[in-house]
Parts: C-alpha cells; structure tokens; sequence
C-alpha cells in the first residue's frame, strides 16, 4: 500500500508512542514497514498521562509480542516528549539530533552541539560555594557516580569513605 512506499521513500522513521499506538492497524503496519525495510527508527514517548501517556512497561505491553524485541531490546534513540514549554523545545532538541544522526551525512557523529537559546544545559553549572559529597564505600556505585557529579558540578568535591567525614556538608 501507500503507507509502505512512503516508509520506503523516508530515510528515518519516527514513532509518537502512546497509548494506543500499537492497537492502531495502520500504526503497526508502519512499525512492521519500517523493520521489514531496516529502516532507522527513532521512539518518542509521550510523558503526559492525560495526553494517553504511558511508561515504557505499559507501552511495550500493548505492543504485539513478536515486536517488542525490535521495538524495546533495539537501543533505537528514546526522547521523552515534554509538554512544558522549556522542555518541550529540548525535546524537539533530542528529536532533531536524534534524526540528524541517522542521516548519512552525520552517521559517524555519537553527538551533535546542538543548543535551544537560553538551555541550561549549554551553561556551566556549579555551586556558589564548595560542596563536599560524601560517597559511602558502603554504596556500591557512589564513588562513581559522586566521581560523575564532581566532573559535571563546578564547585563540587567528594570524599569516600566508610564513615562519614566531619566536613562533609552533603551526603
């Protein structure tokens, strides 16, 4: 049919998960369009439980069993859909990079520097003063995550050990 030829036709393939998308007739005929023609994919999922939002549990229970793996288990780019306006221009953000990198003209790049004006992502963040965080080597991850956050954090600084040090104003 058309819906086949136009999957046929695109470069990447977009699917706007929600509830109900994978009851959808036509909908399915587009997943098994684009995984029948190893088309890229890239998964938005709706965040908005009044906008037929769902978890990606609940979503991958109404998806067909013989799909799930190609769906789920794939490691297609999954961007949130954000209906508050600061975050939904980061979605969009996500969605376009995502695209951009399934394109052959960037398909060697893991990251593109996009930027939304204003993002607080694009700008430095750290602390107005000095933070200790302590990572308890009780915690198995929590040097390294701490270790992740000092890298990511201007002004933060961590200290593991077993018991909680004097000085440390976080925990």
């Amino acid at each position: 049919g058309a819906l086949e030829s136009y999957i046929g036709r695109s470069q990447v393939i977009l699917f706007f998960l929600s509830g109900g998308y994978f009851r959808s007739k036509n909908c399915l005929r587009e997943v098994r369009a684009a995984l029948s023609q190893g088309k890229p994919i890239i998964l938005v999922q709706e965040a908005d439980e009044n906008k037929g939002g769902g978890t990606l549990e609940e979503l991958r229970a109404e998806c067909p069993e013989d799909l799930q793996p190609a769906i789920f288990d794939a490691d297609w780019p999954l961007v949130v859909w954000m209906r508050i306006e600061d975050f939904q221009r980061v979605s969009l953000k996500m969605i376009a990079e995502a695209l951009l990198l399934q394109t052959p003209v960037y398909a060697t790049e893991k990251a593109l520097p996009l930027t939304v004006p204003g993002e607080v992502q694009g700008q430095n963040l750290g602390f107005a003063k000095p933070i200790l965080l302590w990572a308890s080597l009780a915690n198995p991850g929590a040097k390294e995550l701490a270790g992740e956050l000092a890298a990511a954090f201007i002004g933060l600084y961590t200290v593991s050990t077993t018991d909680a040090p004097e000085r440390a104003t976080h925990m």
